[in-house]
């Protein structure tokens, strides 16, 4: 269905349009009614009749909160809390990882195993975790069961963050949702100019990226000089398509007065990998924080662990060992999160390494700069860092590209072992990209960089740019409209580029 993504003109000029006519004639009080219709056929468009698993799961997680708030038995509570869990879970597990499990677990044993064909609706991996943190907020009693399953549909169901996120807390859009606002000026204006800036990531530099990417990933060689520009390439690539679309989510939503969270704080300006991660994909990160990493280190077996570690090895042995079980089971599923596949697994192992590895050193250094009088902030020190994320970061988008594990070590180890820059004219005209592509890209992600370098240290670009006079506001709206038009990678013969984020 590339045809309908959100970067397609099928979306964003005529089914987006179409939704905002239909909401803002409609009385206030069947808006819910046109966002619900709005929900479903998007839904449908994508997966057909496999929207069901969506609506039973839903129907379960609306009446198992409504008795988890509503009883005051303890027992019953977390009963519900469990079975509702489980169902979301399962239907998750079962058609996403049951050929994955069963490949593993049948080799164990050397077996053959045949697989089973096992279709998942679109967006599974997002609306799922919704839902569960809407039962855990609810048990815990941070936020109470909505009465209205329509209301709570909406938000289960909500089309712009239906295939890759944000992966929104109910608590963050109940209100707008209930109050169904007409559609303002300012809210059009911002959403749209957010949607255009999203497109703009998308189709002039991640889509027109692509061809370069696919060549290199289908067609490996043992070249060094290949394998780190296809390391290169498909960062970029992938922050311009995951920031990009996730930018027209939020433009989308913005324009019915539904404010979602950020999922992306200028990430390449971090300290550190954790704070990368802190960066990208913000929602994910704080859901696995709040869900996973919390409840397993404030566990008492953990607890009983640490006093065991703290007694026969030692204060800081105790002290670590349950954030770093926590921290492993983070990642583990950060990796599983994003497919049944060994290289996802490395992925989110590998970042595990580098957030023990900066917690273990983080007092040497901070004692180190201290003794030294050194400023964590002078600007020889933030470039080394910048540097140090970005390998740190290309070489962990090289294994999560590569098409298994071995190919991405494989690439890996050519960098170290047949690096050799003579080849990198013979490499060029492989890539399927000419020069006029390469200017566009080159300049595309300077310019984006330097975006993010304002965000980083000014704030919203959007107000900033709200604030000039009309005639600078719609001369830097039309520059983008007509960029999009003259650089935008589209038209007769370009295979329209699928979401990457969509396939997790």
């Amino acid at each position: 269905m590339k045809n309908f993504m959100y970067s397609a003109p099928m979306y964003f000029a005529v089914f987006l349009p179409a939704v905002i006519l239909l909401y803002q004639i409609c009385p206030q009080k069947f808006r819910k009614f046109v966002l619900i219709l709005a929900n479903y056929a998007f839904f449908f468009i994508w997966s057909k009749f496999f929207l069901a698993y969506q609506v039973i799961t839903m129907f379960i997680t609306y009446l198992s909160a409504k008795i988890i708030d509503r009883t005051t038995n303890k027992k019953i509570k977390k009963i519900s809390l469990i079975i509702a869990i489980v169902i979301n879970l399962g239907v998750l597990v079962v058609l996403k990882y049951t050929n994955f499990f069963g490949e593993n677990i049948f080799a164990i044993f050397h077996q053959a195993f045949t697989p089973v064909h096992l279709i998942a609706p679109i967006g599974i991996s997002y609306y799922t975790l919704q839902m569960i943190s809407y039962l855990m907020d609810t048990s815990s009693g941070k936020i109470h069961a909505d009465h209205s399953i329509v209301d709570f549909a909406v938000y289960a169901s909500f089309f712009p963050t239906l295939i890759q996120g944000p992966i929104t807390r109910f608590n963050e859009v109940k209100d707008s949702i209930h109050a169904c606002n007409p559609i303002t000026y300012q809210n059009l204006k911002f959403g749209s100019q957010r949607i255009l800036f999203g497109l703009m990531k998308k189709i002039i530099i991640a889509d027109r990226l692509d061809p370069a990417v696919s060549k290199i990933f289908t067609s490996y060689t043992q070249d060094g000089l290949f394998s780190l520009i296809g390391a290169v390439l498909c960062t970029i690539q992938l922050y311009m398509d995951f920031s990009g679309i996730v930018d027209i989510c939020l433009g989308s939503a913005e324009i019915f007065g539904i404010n979602l969270p950020e999922n992306f704080r200028q990430p390449f300006f971090a300290e550190n990998a954790s704070d990368f991660w802190r960066r990208w994909h913000i929602t994910l990160g704080t859901f696995l924080r709040d869900y996973v990493f919390y409840p397993i280190s404030l566990a008492k077996p953990i607890h009983r662990l640490s006093k065991f570690f703290t007694k026969h090895f030692g204060k800081a042995a105790g002290k670590f060992i349950g954030p770093f079980i926590a921290l492993f089971a983070v990642w583990l599923l950060n990796g599983l999160w994003h497919g049944p596949y060994w290289s996802y697994i490395f992925y989110g192992l590998y970042y595990f390494c580098f957030m023990i590895l900066e917690i273990l050193l983080k007092k040497p250094i901070d004692t180190f700069f201290k003794k030294h009088h050194i400023d964590e902030k002078q600007i020889g020190l933030r470039i080394f860092r910048f540097i140090k994320l970005f390998i740190i970061v290309i070489i962990g988008e090289l294994f999560f590209r590569a098409q298994t594990l071995a190919v991405g070590w494989t690439m890996f180890s050519s960098i170290f072992t047949n690096f050799n820059l003579s080849t990198f004219t013979e490499t060029l005209p492989f890539l399927r990209l000419d020069m006029i592509d390469w200017i566009i890209v080159i300049v595309g992600t300077i310019s984006m960089f330097l975006v993010d370098l304002y965000k980083e240290f000014h704030g919203s670009i959007r107000i900033a740019i709200a604030q000039k006079p009309t005639w600078i506001r719609w001369s830097i709206i039309y520059s983008c409209i007509f960029a999009l038009i003259l650089f935008g990678a589209y038209g007769p013969g370009y295979d329209i580029v699928a979401m990457i984020y969509a396939e997790f």
